[in-house]
């Protein structure tokens, strides 16, 4: 049976066809000539492949070109994208002094030298389908709606629209508010000597609500033109702005974070990924609790991680005929900002590339290709190598306070020996998490060191405890939230965390009931700011916002999610911790006391989040 599948006024419209005739038939149809649209057009095209880009807007490239993002974040190189990466980067220092401009150049003049087919201000209105099977594309261009069919469509829109058109289940944000990750606008800035690009991250925004991104996209334009610029003169602001993340597949086998810490990868590789787990906003308490473990309660947050990405995790469960080569890959939200850069994008888009010419030149369903067969082409180009399995690795450039750092590979314990002598240290880090793998046998030796007279080594320990789920430190870690320790420790080269802050974290994850007047007395304090803690120059990273109080936003944001999370398992607690949060978040003055900034800024933003958790809270609880 075929179907017409369409989304109206949001919801999946499914039409019987009875008789269906395609204007032209393609081998590939890529939808999004993005970063990884147009990499993967051109590939699939250099395969001798027929294919048809559609593209809403007026240029290839997408973020790689107007939205001036056109560098690399860590990651590992290699593949087919590096040919052209040369091209682009000779013509720019012959013509254009950015590279940004050169690939828009440059990328479509290599798309239709190798026959693509360009329709730019088109958009994709309909998804055919013989059962689950997509087969071809309904698309809108200067008025007129024109049916295409395909061997393979690539959906490589970034949002997953094609796929969630089709009927493909897709996921959206994060599980505590439903918020994504913060968005950039880019500008082009002149230093005296050479052009350049910078960013400037904003609030969280639903691109997917019309009158919302309208507002965000006026606010960033006009904000960003009065901030001052480091002694650059602005030439322009990029036309499209940054959005990080957005709507992602539920694939045939997907990405977890978990599994990545638990050593459990994948063995069908298409490429690795490799950077932090970065997700651009200071209100990390919210986020998932793998990732919060990792980056809050070991302090580990700017360590490297590396990510097997599986071929299978561009495939959409249950359909075939459809690949997802872009952000929207079937990846959990904790370790989507890890695989999500230009790089994996690139790589990606060959993986998916090769992965459709093996289809249609062996006339064969995505599901019935050989793995083997697609890694020996990956492996051939570069794109997909084992000396890319990296492990964990400290990187990067400058430490915390400025210093250089030197990249080094990350040793996890497994002797609990060995734990006194780096709990006893303010970078505790490895140790803490060096416990998840060691498990039980660690317990006799943190108990013993629950009693150490060194104030560094019997806190740790509490939090290594807590990592394994045992409460044995619960009333160090009271007394450590209590007094507002304010020790920022120093494992990594940004992002660290304030030892209170940790300890507040853990007795959530424990769900500790004790703890709840002292939280409770916390968010609700107008004076709570006036603390020595909160005036003593401890920085969390180190980029300092001016007219943002970042350790008392740390404070706050982390004991209202304690509590939602010892709410949640303390049924009793419920209406005491609701009505706190009825206090705390009366009226707008905890906010005022974090920052006078915007709400739509990155900061005014992340302080509106704490009361919309707590609220949530008091919905979920239905009290």
């Amino acid at each position: 049976m075929t179907y017409l599948s369409e989304i109206r006024n949001g919801k999946q419209i499914l039409q019987e066809v009875a008789a269906l005739t395609f204007e032209k038939t393609y081998d590939v149809i890529v939808c999004g000539l993005g970063t990884a649209g147009s990499n993967a057009a051109l590939f699939s095209a250099e395969n001798g492949l027929s294919v048809l880009g559609v593209e809403t807007l007026t240029c290839a490239g997408g973020n790689h070109t107007l939205g001036g993002v056109v560098g690399y974040y860590f990651g590992c190189p290699g593949g087919r994208y590096e040919e052209m990466d040369k091209t682009v980067f000779d013509f720019a220092k012959r013509y254009t002094s950015t590279t940004a401009e050169s690939r828009k150049f440059l990328m479509e003049q290599a798309l239709v030298e190798k026959g693509v087919g360009l329709l730019y201000e088109a958009t994709v209105c309909g998804v055919y389908l013989e059962e689950n099977t997509v087969i071809g594309l309904r698309v809108l261009q200067n008025g007129h709606l024109t049916d295409y069919g395909a061997k393979v469509v690539m959906d490589c829109t970034a949002e997953a629209y094609v796929a969630a058109m089709a009927g493909c289940e897709t996921v959206c944000g994060r599980s505590s508010d439903g918020q994504m990750q913060p968005y950039t606008l880019v500008s082009l800035v002149y230093d005296g000597e050479k052009y350049r690009f910078t960013n400037v991250d904003f609030g969280r925004v639903d691109q997917y609500d019309s009158k919302a991104l309208s507002e965000a996209v006026l606010f960033c334009r006009s904000y960003h033109v009065q901030e001052e610029h480091a002694g650059t003169t602005l030439i322009s602001q990029m036309p499209m702005m940054g959005f990080r993340e957005g709507r992602r597949i539920v694939a045939e086998q997907p990405v977890k974070l978990d599994d990545v810490f638990a050593g459990c990868q994948t063995g069908t590789p298409m490429f690795y990924s490799y950077a932090d787990l970065d997700k651009h906003g200071w209100d990390i308490a919210f986020d998932g609790e793998g990732l919060g473990d990792w980056a809050i309660g070991a302090n580990l947050g700017a360590y490297n991680v590396t990510v097997a990405v599986p071929y299978k995790a561009i495939l959409p469960k249950g359909f075939d005929g459809l690949l997802v080569p872009c952000r929207a890959l079937g990846v959990d939200r904790d370790v989507s900002s890890c695989v999500r850069m230009n790089l994996d994008m690139k790589k990606a888009a060959e993986a998916a590339a090769q992965w459709a010419t093996l289809a249609v030149t062996q006339n064969k369903s995505l599901n019935d290709v050989s793995y083997a067969a697609l890694a020996q082409a990956l492996k051939e180009s570069g794109c997909l190598k084992e000396s890319d399995d990296r492990g964990f690795r400290i990187d990067g450039t400058v430490n915390w306070d400025g210093t250089p750092l030197t990249p080094k590979q990350v040793q996890w314990l497994t002797d609990p020996a060995e734990l006194e002598s780096h709990l006893k240290t303010e970078t505790p880090g490895i140790a803490i998490w060096s416990v998840r793998y060691m498990g039980e046998k660690a317990v006799p030796a943190l108990l013993k060191l629950l009693i150490s007279p060194d104030e560094n080594t019997k806190k740790h320990a509490a939090f290594a405890l807590a990592m394994l789920g045992r409460n044995e430190g619960a009333e160090i870690l009271r007394e450590t939230a209590a007094a507002r320790d304010g020790l920022m420790l120093k494992d990594c080269r940004k992002n660290n965390t304030l030892r209170g802050c940790m300890a507040i974290y853990w007795l959530g994850r424990l769900a500790d009931r004790t703890i709840v007047p002292e939280l409770t007395h916390l968010i609700c304090d107008e004076n709570e700011n006036q603390k020595p803690v909160y005036s003593n120059g401890a920085l969390t990273t180190r980029y300092k916002v001016a007219g943002f109080d970042g350790v008392y936003f740390q404070f706050l944001s982390q004991a209202v999610m304690a509590l939602v999370r010892i709410g949640d398992v303390h049924r009793d607690l419920q209406a005491e911790i609701a009505q706190a949060f009825t206090v705390a978040f009366a009226s707008d003055g905890y906010y005022d006391r974090i920052t006078k900034r915007p709400r739509q800024s990155s900061e005014g933003n992340m302080a509106l989040t704490i009361k919309t958790v707590a609220l949530a809270a008091i919905e979920k609880w239905a009290l």
